[in-house]
């Protein structure tokens, strides 16, 4: 029974393998260029859709009630619409032959607006725009690039916040594109919650980039902010596998994907779900405006799930590591049932910027779940709330133990509140459950290892210098034109790996590497230089066609 699992793990992750849509194209509207003619007719002349005001008694009594059963922190109201390219907004044509549609949308008050569509497609060359009516913010071109299905298999999709009442959607299409796009809203989100960035937390939050932050910089780039459907928030992370798969794998709560009726073994697609990601304050203050280097990515998958410790692993139909400029991280993990000596939270609480929350001590094991009390520190008192759900519980050797259920309060410096996360060794095998959807470790462990512990994976795919001394909890991999650099004391920890890919460079330069075991790739490069050391007595391997110069420095 045990060779069969394995093939049948192996034969469906087969079959979940796709090709990945890149991101927006951050480009402006074509109807922001004044050489379109079209900028002032549009102010008279485009029809406005405007949703009904908010009975905000009814909706904050249901958030009340919400939060006693521990569904995930809403913040806006979804409005059912159908609207689409043919029953709404209207068409404008350009004496070239171009095409252009626009719809205007008010939601009196609003804080916020974001939209799902339940049909979208896009053929190649069409673009999509989402921008404030005053032209403060701005989102898009979506292209064919996000499409989630084809023309014949036809999938959702959700576009970003934008900040205010009033939104327009911009669709263009070129002359000589002959395919008409299929975009159906499906549900106007009417914020009614301030979801700016210094918003939603506590006020006794620790910003993740304060110092005690300051050892977990590489685990918090697999963190993200989720927007659920639409409408609620919640945090998850990438996590690593025993293949080093670099596959967008995503940990968070079961309780974030079931309260929106989504399942591993039903409906499992999370088109309307988005993540953002280095959404963060850059120092230990908290900021008023949006994080300048934050991104997005749009929909998932859920591939396995289970009430009993609480978790679903999610595959991303975007990948984040596609993102120029963001150096992605996925976690490692801790399958023993050992809990370390302490641990960390790493979260959005309130949808806010990322935060970290420290462990009072040793966290206590009631078999399906953690129990973690948090501590008073220099910059605050991080606990966890709302919109914190799915966060991962991160033990001192930087190895998630489990995700985040719930807390027994919300209230700053409260000695009292107590966390609760579910435990990853009970997620590994779903408590025994014979199916794949229901268990971590088919997912996580395909080559089945029956590895207990498994390092992080940093990927550098551009130039990043280490030049502060600090140890590493991770693998590393240098991927095809990808720089590290070492300026400093750098000890990898556990059974870390250095993988140089071909075309990757690891330049040593003054600094100290130990602890490693490198594995050079034909076509990677290996350079000392400035009197640097690298320590490889856990392994070296450097195969025909790797280049290997030592300047002045040594290999140990």
């Amino acid at each position: 029974m045990r060779q069969i699992r394995i093939i049948a793990c192996f034969v469906f992750l087969y079959l979940c393998t796709n090709m990945y849509a890149q991101l927006s194209t951050n480009e402006l509207p074509v109807s922001f260029d004044s050489k379109s003619g079209l900028r002032e007719m549009s102010k008279s002349t485009t029809p406005v859709a405007t949703m009904p005001e908010l009975d905000m008694p009814k909706i904050e009594m249901e958030d009340m009630q919400n939060e006693r059963k521990g569904i995930p922190y809403r913040f806006g109201y979804k409005h059912k619409v159908h609207y689409d390219l043919n029953n709404s907004g209207i068409w404008y044509e350009f004496p070239n032959g171009d095409r252009l549609w626009q719809l205007n949308v008010v939601c009196p008050n609003a804080l916020s607006i974001n939209f799902c569509y339940d049909k979208f497609w896009i053929p190649e060359g069409g673009k999509l725009f989402v921008y404030s009516k005053d032209r403060k913010q701005c989102i898009g071109a979506f292209t064919s690039k996000n499409n989630k299905g084809d023309i014949d298999h036809l999938r959702g999709f959700a576009t970003e916040l934008i900040y205010g009442s009033e939104v327009v959607l911009e669709y263009f299409q070129p002359k000589d594109v002959s395919t008409d796009a299929i975009m159906s809203l499906d549900y106007i989100v009417h914020g009614y919650r301030n979801v700016k960035a210094g918003a939603g937390a506590l006020p006794c939050m620790v910003n993740i980039n304060c110092d005690e932050g300051q050892s977990w910089q590489n685990e918090k780039n697999a963190i993200a902010r989720m927007i659920i459907e639409g409408s609620s928030y919640g945090t998850g992370s990438l996590i690593n596998t025993t293949n080093l798969s670099e596959v967008p794998f995503f940990l968070t709560a079961n309780h974030c994907v079931t309260d929106v009726g989504k399942d591993a073994l039903g409906n499992s697609n999370l088109d309307n779900t988005l993540f953002y990601w280095n959404y963060e304050a850059p120092g230990c203050a908290n900021i008023s405006g949006e994080p300048s280097n934050s991104f997005v990515t749009h929909g998932a998958t859920v591939i396995a799930n289970n009430s009993i410790s609480d978790f679903a692993l999610l595959r991303l139909s975007e990948d984040p590591k596609d993102y120029v400029g963001y150096t992605p991280n996925y976690l490692g993990w801790d399958h023993s049932g050992q809990s370390g000596d302490s641990c960390v939270c790493i979260h959005h609480p309130g949808g806010d910027v990322k935060k970290i929350s420290t462990s009072n001590g040793q966290p206590t094991n009631y078999i399906v779940n953690w129990e973690v009390a948090w501590k008073s520190n220099p910059n605050g008192y991080g606990i966890t709330q709302g919109g914190s759900s799915g966060s991962p519980l991160i033990n001192n050797m930087h190895r998630v133990i489990g995700q985040l259920e719930g807390a027994n309060f919300e209230e700053c410096y409260n000695p009292n509140v107590r966390s609760y996360f579910g435990c990853f060794n009970m997620s590994w095998t779903g408590n025994n459950d014979n199916s794949i959807q229901r268990r971590l470790n088919c997912w996580l462990d395909s080559l089945n290892t029956s590895a207990q512990t498994m390092e992080g994976l940093l990927v550098i795919r551009m130039t990043k210098a280490m030049n502060t001394d600090q140890e590493l909890y991770s693998n590393i991999r240098i991927a095809n034109n990808g720089q590290l650099i070492v300026q400093s004391n750098i000890e990898l920890k556990g059974n870390s790996q250095v993988i140089v890919e071909s075309g990757g460079q690891l330049i040593i330069d003054g600094g100290t590497l130990s602890n490693v075991d490198l594995d050079l790739k034909a076509g990677s490069t290996l350079r000392i230089i400035n009197g640097g050391v690298i320590d490889t007595s856990n392994g070296f391997r450097a195969p025909l066609g790797a280049i290997v110069d030592v300047v002045y420095g040594q290999i140990m």
